[in-house]
């Protein structure tokens, strides 16, 4: 298990949660597991605004997960809020898995007129990351054969270079790598 938080700062809500969000999820793209619990935070004043994000992440499944987040004005609760809630159905409309926390904030601006929804989710996504860093491909490896009892036989190289999206060759490297000989790999149809 393992808990993310970063915080941006800005002009705005939109400016300090663009920047909070994009660093969460440069952070997320690196640890394997789900997003099982968020808490957030917005702060916003004449001064400026303040975002901030913190996730609780576990699990060991190199899954795709990111956190989501739009912020719209619109001139009355409701109308800001629908906006918010478009906004954010189309940038799910491309996602397949789950939503595993939600956070809505909503602020009366002292101008008339000015309402301002934010909306923020976690997501899990269907799919698992395409690790095409090799770094990041053999801890995820080495993972899996610890879990084996450090058995290479055990894995089947064909499925996990489709997994991962490269070539068994790829794999095979990637197991020399971590001290395992190329005569103990399992192939689709058995032992090499």
């Amino acid at each position: 298990m393992r808990v993310i938080s970063k915080s941006k700062s800005g002009i705005d809500v939109n400016g300090a949660l663009e920047h909070v969000l994009r660093d969460m999820n440069d952070e997320l793209k690196t640890v394997d597991g789900v997003i099982t619990k968020s808490d957030i935070d917005i702060s916003a004043g004449p001064s400026g605004a303040c975002v901030t994000i913190t996730v609780a992440v576990n699990g060991s499944e190199p899954r795709r997960k990111e956190v989501i987040g739009v912020n719209r004005k619109g001139v009355s609760r409701e109308h800001s809020m629908r906006k918010a809630a478009e906004q954010l159905n189309k940038i799910l409309e491309g996602k397949s898995g789950e939503i595993s926390d939600i956070y809505t904030k909503t602020v009366v601006s002292p101008v008339p007129g000015r309402v301002y929804t934010t909306i923020i989710a976690a997501i899990n996504e269907d799919f698992l990351e395409v690790a095409q860093d090799a770094n990041i491909r053999r801890q995820r490896i080495k993972k899996t054969l610890e879990l084996l009892n450090n058995d290479p036989s055990a894995i089947n190289v064909a499925r996990v270079a489709e997994v991962f999206g490269v070539s068994r060759t790829m794999i095979y490297r990637d197991l020399e790598v971590l001290g395992f000989k190329r005569a103990v790999f399992k192939e689709e149809g058995g032992a090499t």
